[in-house]
């Protein structure tokens, strides 16, 4: 049987893509923050289930929450970088893009002392220009391709043309660069979204396990989650399509409840780049 790896897209409740009409980055600073103490509330619970998560930080939230940074480090988990301002990707300019990339990390590596290997994107809004300049900005390794392809914000990468290696990672035919996609149940040919998230809230859990047990039978899987979603107090935002509502909000005091039992039932225990570094065939290790 394969492992399974915890990531968390460190982000607040009122930056995600849903909510952006309402929420312009302009607007961000008059906002509630409350980011903190749903990510120290996260370490806690991974604390009590002996698990260790990949930790993807949103460089503007680094820098309000410095102290929050370092509390994730000396919990012995993995700080990579979720960008910035979480821009979709593809919206941005070359010149935009290099410094989404390039300042979330060092932002990051200041505040830890470490170096940061791994990038998400936000909304899993991934392009090849990104992947370019990912490795020239010195990361090592990347997790936003998601191959749900109904979705309307995912962006798209052709891993047809990379090397496949064992445990379902993809090394880049040209550079010393790896991906690590999202994985998701495959169905008498259908791609259904079982990577976490919302489809973690939404979908059933008896049958998201099941879905994660199946998934882990051939290939490693990584899950994603985001400190908002276990905050039941943040506030209710009526001036957003309904179904952008519905995405957002639906089962959030569930999500607690089934983390825990997620986390007993499976073994959290290693980072993405512990995923990486345990695969004989990644000609360097980072």
């Amino acid at each position: 049987m394969n492992s399974v790896y915890l990531t968390i897209d460190v982000e607040d409740w009122f930056q995600v893509e849903n909510l952006r009409p309402a929420f312009p980055i302009s607007v961000w600073d008059k906002q509630e923050w409350h980011v903190e103490a749903n990510t120290e509330r996260l370490l806690q619970i991974l604390e009590d289930n002996n698990s260790t998560a990949t930790f993807f930080v949103l460089g503007i939230v680094a820098e309000k929450f410095p102290s929050l940074v370092c509390k994730i480090k000396q919990a012995g988990h993995e700080i990579a970088s979720h960008g910035y301002s979480h821009r979709l990707l593809y919206d941005l300019s070359e010149d935009e893009l290099f410094e989404e990339l390039d300042s979330s990390k060092k932002i990051l590596e200041d505040i830890t002392g470490q170096k940061v290997n791994g990038f998400r994107a936000p909304s899993f809004s991934i392009t090849e220009q990104a992947i370019d300049l990912m490795s020239e900005t010195g990361y090592k390794y990347d997790s936003s391709y998601n191959d749900f392809g109904s979705h309307d914000r995912y962006g798209q990468l052709e891993l047809e043309n990379w090397n496949l290696l064992n445990q379902g990672i993809y090394k880049h035919p040209n550079k010393e660069f790896i991906e690590l996609p999202i994985q998701n149940l495959k169905w008498r040919g259908l791609t259904i979204p079982w990577g976490g998230g919302g489809y973690f809230r939404m979908i059933p859990w008896n049958l998201f396990k099941k879905g994660i047990q199946e998934i882990i039978s051939e290939t490693p899987y990584v899950f994603y989650m985001h400190p908002w979603e276990i905050d039941t107090k943040q506030p209710k935002v009526t001036n957003i399509p309904l179904g952008s509502r519905l995405r957002h909000y639906t089962n959030i005091p569930k999500v607690e409840g089934r983390l825990g039992e997620m986390l007993n039932l499976f073994n959290f225990q290693k980072t993405l780049s512990d995923l990486i570094n345990s695969t004989n065939n990644v000609s360097q290790s980072i």
